[in-house]
């Protein structure tokens, strides 16, 4: 129909839902079928259809190219990005999310599901249930799509079987009810012809069901549980005749005029202003985009959530979660990431792996320890700093959350949160009245840490060595903080795989900045071969206060000098994970000092570093 016939999209209720499955089980051409039945491809869609088809007759049209809009997804006939489509009848509007089948897109798979009211899966009926239908439905019922429908596809080149139909729908109600989700209905297509996809078909007569557009206009949209205000601040800005007004879409509860409200309990405002779609209002529900102008004009900004003065939001700190793991590299407890959550962004750890979904039985394996690509998992979270979050199906907005890798700026896992698990209310901070700076004044000195890294043998203990024996000389409070040391007690539980030498630098972090804290200088001496995990130190510590010394040597100068034999047992196969032989060491970019050991004396490296500490006024005298 054209444009100018749909129901205005805004006037009807709405319903997002989306398509997931197997390759090639035919998603693409059911949502492509579904469109065409109901009038929503434009002619030039219609044309470029065509032309993708090679056919100019309505019975040729291969319909998933309606959906499959990428130059390189009609090239290999599959999809790879999400597809969405907006479309309307005169009892609904809808947004499709036609997403990926292939197990490397299982990211955008994700996306779909956490925008989606209800799923369609789809099942060929030549193929069955395949691994990764399994793995579309758990993560469908990880984004809270409690409601699937099942369509059973390609029932023509199934010879249109009641058994073969019945047999399949019966395996994806096993496996709906492993998941806990609900099962709305299982129906046969035959998505090419258009059988059951907006009218009954004659060719399954013992089909009795509804067609799936009907279906689809009787679903009901998933709703939150929460009923108090959230509105999560997108950007604050300037009225043009003066004030601010702080914009975003209420996730939940109701605001109005004269409502006392506050991001942070300690500077409550009133609403003296509110807009919904540039429109004057009084009041506005959960879902509506607003600018709101409050009175007095205090600061907040993005990822602010304002709440309603009688039911103020409890910041959490450490969280349950499930994720979908995106990344190749396996995902390494203790390693801190960037946590987006509604419109705030937070340091966030994860603390703990508590088991990994078995796709078979729809379970978390707690004997699994490792989160690999395309894994799901159940996981310990802990927040750097106090953010507004929520379970999931108490507030999706307040439960959905992506991780980003810091130093990439990769999107590395997607997931809920299954249970907050302590808020900042439950572990407040015992405030000490000694401060660093009375403790650093009383030693007469300026604390700080110089944190050497570099390959074993490099000259990392030497040097310290010295500069701690330099440093004692000259009436400076010095401790060392030396990496085989702290093995012997404080990291004496952890091993050299990966996710322990985070973890390793993660400890060693936080003690050198309570030592600090404490008016000490520290010398940490540390391979510490992650370049996000010196970053990490360096947030921890305090940038002001922290000296990065990249002590450079090369592999060939480390190997010959081998002063604990560590090379020697590497080359014989006895010592595995050996940092520059079979681990990875990130050199840094650009550190605060760069020692060059391979052409300087340990005196000429110690020497460099006072006079570097004399020039940043951190060493006086």
């Amino acid at each position: 129909m054209p444009p100018s016939s749909m129901p205005p999209a805004y006037s009807l209720p709405r319903l997002r839902f989306m398509t997931c499955g197997a390759v090639d089980d035919g998603k693409s051409t059911l949502m492509g079928r579904l469109l065409y039945e109901c009038g929503a491809i434009y002619d030039d869609q219609l044309d470029e259809v065509r032309r993708a088809s090679g056919s100019t007759s309505s019975d040729g049209l291969d319909l998933a190219f309606v959906v499959d809009g990428l130059k390189i997804e009609r090239e290999q006939g599959i999809t790879i990005d999400v597809a969405y489509r907006y479309f309307s009848t005169d009892r609904r509007a809808f947004l499709i999310a036609d997403a990926p089948g292939h197990e490397q897109y299982t990211r955008n798979q994700a996306a779909a599901a956490s925008q989606s009211d209800i799923a369609v899966v789809v099942v060929s009926a030549v193929d069955g249930m395949r691994i990764q239908t399994r793995r579309h439905l758990t993560i469908a019922a990880m984004f809270g799509v409690n409601d699937i429908i099942v369509a059973i596809s390609k029932m023509d080149l199934a010879g249109f079987s009641e058994a073969r139909f019945q047999a399949l729908a019966g395996e994806m109600q096993a496996f709906a009810a492993q998941l806990g989700i609900h099962l709305v209905a299982c129906m046969p297509i035959a998505a090419r012809d258009g059988d059951n996809v907006t009218t009954r078909s004659g060719r399954m007569p013992w089909y009795q069901g509804p067609p799936l557009l009907e279906l689809l206009e009787q679903a009901k949209p998933r709703q939150g549980q929460e009923a108090a205000l959230r509105l999560p601040v997108q950007v604050t800005g300037r009225m043009p005749g003066g004030g601010r007004v702080s914009l975003g879409t209420i996730a939940s509860g109701t605001i109005g005029l004269g409502m006392r409200v506050a991001a942070d309990p300690a500077f409550p405002a009133e609403v003296v202003g509110l807009w919904e779609a540039g429109n004057a209002v009084t009041s506005a529900e959960a879902g509506a985009a607003v600018s709101v102008e409050l009175a007095p004009d205090v600061d907040i900004g993005r990822g602010a959530v304002l709440s309603a003065i009688a039911a103020p939001a409890q910041p959490a700190l450490q969280l349950r979660a499930r994720l979908v793991w995106l990344d190749p590299t396996p995902l390494m407890t203790g390693r801190d990431y960037d946590c987006q959550i509604s419109t705030q962004k937070v340091g966030i750890g994860i603390s703990r792996i508590e088991g990994v979904v078995d796709l078979d039985t729809a379970r978390p394996d707690q004997n699994r320890s490792e989160v690999a690509l395309n894994d799901i998992a159940e996981v310990l979270m802990t927040l750097s700093t106090p953010a507004v979050a929520m379970p999931f199906e108490m507030e999706p907005r307040f439960g959905a959350f992506i991780l980003v890798d810091r130093a990439t700026r990769a999107t590395i896992a997607a997931g809920i949160v299954l249970d907050v698990t302590r808020r900042v209310a439950d572990l407040p901070w015992q405030a000490i009245e000694v401060t660093p700076a009375a403790r650093a004044s009383l030693l007469r000195q300026s604390p700080f840490v110089l944190w050497f890294t570099g390959l074993s043998g490099a000259g990392k203990s030497t040097i310290s060595g010295m500069l701690d024996r330099r440093l004692h000389a000259l009436g400076r409070n010095t401790v060392v903080l030396d990496g085989d040391n702290l093995r012997h007690g404080l990291n004496a539980d952890l091993g050299f795989s990966d996710a322990d030498r985070v973890e390793n630098m993660r400890r060693v972090a936080h003690a050198a900045n309570l030592m600090a804290d404490a008016g000490l200088i520290v010398l940490v001496s540390l391979i510490s071969p992650f370049a996000a995990e010196r970053t990490r130190a360096r947030d921890v510590i305090g940038s002001e206060r922290f000296v990065e010394v990249f002590v450079d040597a090369s592999i060939e100068t480390c190997r010959q000098r081998d002063p604990k034999g560590h090379y020697a047992r590497a080359a014989s196969g006895q010592l595995r994970q050996f940092t520059g032989v079979s681990a990875v060491y990130e050199p840094p970019d650009a550190p605060d000092i760069h020692l060059h050991t391979d052409t300087g004396t340990p005196v000429d490296m110690t020497d460099e570093i006072i006079a570097h500490l004399r020039k940043q006024g951190l060493l006086a005298g």
